[in-house]
């Protein structure tokens, strides 16, 4: 213990990943746990308790709801406005200097038009997208849970199909950051909605809890990514826990981005080498 605690002096807080079990265990004894009003089974508690990744019942307890959700409550959430801001500010610092430089090439060969074209479809699309994003939110309103994405259509639960909610914090990558996860599931487990906190303001997620008609169930110590899809069968979306999946993309991306360049580069009279 001394020797770890010598070496994390040293070096400075360790990743998660290089973290000694033992500091590792007195961080989580010492350190104030936000989630702390109710509690269910790690699963490293489970492996070790009932052999189940799936929490005990015997260890859910009501939170509390601060204000009872009646049918006429209305409960609503909208992502943090940042995201907006630093999509937009990313569209610009790659749109900026790549049109002046097509315009530059361009110009001279009374090729302008083509890029003024790709350049306002750039934009056009980027502002359909930010209209998108300020219609996503999530409410619980009329009896139903409900929610749209950016890319995804409104997904509408009645709140009497609900049977399930938990709250995990899960580790985000190596590092000791956490964000919740809200996951909403039916007497059979099956994943009904679900919200990742990188999204939502601090809060969101717990106001959302609340606003159901069961209690709340949360984990008392976070997981990682793969521990918390391994808990929590069916509750990764489509592009998530698939890294093979996350590999074609990116070479699908590359490819697309080649044959866009090997496109244009002939139009502004430029020479395409090899």
């Amino acid at each position: 213990m001394a020797y770890g605690a010598r070496l994390e002096s040293v070096l400075g807080e360790s990743p998660r990943g290089f973290e000694s079990p033992i500091l590792r265990r007195d961080r989580h004894r010492t350190a104030p746990h936000h989630y702390s009003s109710t509690c269910i089974p790690s699963p490293r508690m489970q492996h070790h308790t009932t052999g189940s990744a799936d929490p005990s019942p015997a260890a859910v307890f009501d939170r509390g709801k601060s204000t009872p959700v009646t049918d006429d409550s209305i409960v609503r959430i909208a992502p943090r406005r940042s995201l907006l801001v630093s999509a937009l500010v990313s569209i610009l610092l790659v749109l900026l200097p790549v049109s002046a430089v097509l315009y530059w090439f361009a110009i001279p060969r009374g090729q302008g038009v083509w890029v003024a074209v790709a350049q306002a479809i750039v934009v056009v699309a980027s502002f359909a997208l930010m209209i998108r994003q300020l219609t996503v939110d999530t409410v619980v309103a009329d009896g139903e849970l409900r929610g749209r994405g950016i890319f995804s259509p409104m997904e509408r639960v009645p709140l009497s199909k609900i049977a399930q909610v938990d709250l995990i914090p899960v580790y985000v990558g190596q590092s000791p950051e956490t964000v919740p996860q809200l996951l909403v599931r039916d007497a059979d487990g099956t994943r009904l909605f679900r919200l990742r906190g990188t999204f939502w303001h601090a809060g969101d997620l717990d106001k959302i809890a609340n606003a159901l008609p069961v209690p709340t169930r949360v984990a008392p110590e976070p997981m990682s990514h793969a521990e918390f899809f391994a808990a929590y069968p069916g509750s990764a979306y489509w592009f998530e826990n698939r890294p093979w999946l996350v590999a074609g993309m990116i070479a699908v991306g590359v490819a697309a981005c080649i044959g866009i360049a090997r496109g244009v580069m002939p139009l502004l009279g430029m020479p395409i080498m090899g």
